[in-house]
């Protein structure tokens, strides 16, 4: 928790950055690279020229730690908000509320649309707050009203619409002036989720994925130098990607009855309830999984910080890294889906204490420090640095002041 008077604190080692962030022609981006891994820089160079020149002349992270679980609906709502997952509602990307008697699907317009599953406060609406004007292209989290604001610009997720189409669209946003000038954008994209996941993270097809936003970050910002616009830009991942295989899959049914669970998600991790309610006895008929480990809720490793919501399941399997446990259903669904290779060739939402689950992070322009390295942080932090650059107080957080200023150019400088 973030008390008053750390918050004074932060704001005045902040002051010099503050007040260049909010500065026409300096608006504020979050870009979020789904799935880009810590290392994707270096594993694809020729593949990055865009994103290791930011790097070399901004400040960057080791890597950036996930919250448990590695999953993308999670991470992001905790990268705007500053809050562990259990404290912000969005436990997972399929998750059961007990109290509402709902399942949240990560899918489905309808649920994420829904202000009921949205807990804590985003940046946008802190900045909103604050008098300033945000927009939010495909961000998670920015379709609902949360405490009753929206950005001042968004939209419905809809990846089908053209790269061409929503660059004119943000730097049509971002180029509005006076009382209309836009001071935050938090923008995603996905391409390199998906190439992780159908081909993994060591193939060709991810390479080519990863050149891609590299381009669509190159383009981005040429289009915003053209208008006369030196945004403080921050470059951040939600997870990295581990391969997986067709041969390491467990199937669940055949070490349980399962009309007698409800499973809220499988896969990477699994999170289940016994419809008897009887959690010691499931527990113990789990026991003998193989490749796997089995854990009450409240035995779950300290370091996910996954306590005291009722939306976190009694029991939760954790597969071993690049392993699968799931329903047969979902295997065979899997297979399917992903025939050309014969089964999901990589994924994400294991124990983020695992290097392959680490995620990039870089912040680049005026408000920064230049060619310098952090040691790896917690995702947990990014949205105190946000709110720093914006100059505005934030809203109750999980960060620590100290990951910010390390990032804040030094007003001395």
């Amino acid at each position: 928790m973030i008390r008053r008077g750390l918050i004074l604190i932060l704001l005045v080692c902040a002051g010099a950055a503050a007040a260049a962030a909010t500065e026409p022609g300096r608006p504020l981006i979050l870009l979020s690279l789904d799935g880009f891994r810590w290392d994707y820089c270096e594993k694809y160079p020729a593949e990055t020229p865009t994103l290791r020149a930011l790097r070399a002349e901004g400040v960057a992270a080791r890597s950036l730690i996930p919250c448990f679980p590695t999953n993308t609906f999670p991470n992001h709502y905790t990268l705007v908000t500053g809050r562990y997952p259990a404290r912000h509602g969005i436990v997972n990307n399929d998750f059961f509320d007990p109290v509402l008697g709902r399942i949240f699907h990560y899918f489905q317009p309808a649920a994420v649309q829904d202000p009921v599953w949205w807990g804590a406060e985003p940046i946008w609406v802190t900045a909103e707050r604050a008098g300033l004007k945000t927009a939010a292209s495909f961000w998670v989290g920015s379709e609902a009203e949360i405490k009753g604001r929206r950005p001042t610009h968004w939209k419905r997720y809809d990846y089908s619409q053209p790269w061409e189409s929503r660059l004119d669209e943000i730097a049509g946003w971002l180029t509005r002036t006076g009382d209309e000038r836009v001071s935050f954008l938090a923008m995603y994209l996905e391409e390199t989720n998906s190439a992780g996941h159908t081909h993994g993270p060591d193939d060709p097809a991810t390479a080519a994925a990863v050149r891609l936003v590299d381009g669509r970050v190159a383009s981005l910002l040429a289009r915003l130098r053209a208008a006369n616009l030196e945004p403080n830009l921050v470059v951040v991942s939600d997870h990295g990607m581990t391969a997986t295989s067709v041969d390491r899959v467990v199937i669940l049914d055949d070490y349980l009855d399962r009309d007698a669970v409800q499973i809220d998600a499988d896969g990477s991790v699994v999170s289940l309830r016994p419809l008897d309610g009887d959690v010691e006895a499931l527990h113990a008929r789990l026991a003998r999984l193989p490749h796997a480990r089995v854990h009450r809720a409240a035995d779950l490793p300290a370091h996910f910080r996954l306590r005291d919501n009722p939306r976190i399941a009694p029991l939760w399997i954790l597969p071993e890294e690049g392993w699968h446990v799931g329903t047969r259903a979902n295997f065979e669904r899997l297979k399917k889906r992903y025939a050309a290779r014969g089964y999901l060739g990589g994924d994400h939402g294991y124990d983020p204490a695992l290097p392959s689950m680490h995620g990039f992070f870089l912040a680049h322009g005026p408000s920064f420090r230049r060619g310098e390295t952090l040691p790896a942080f917690e995702n947990i932090h990014v949205y105190a640095l946000l709110c720093a650059v914006l100059g505005i107080a934030p809203a109750e957080h999980d960060g620590d002041p100290a990951v910010t200023r390390a990032a804040l150019r030094d007003p001395a400088r």
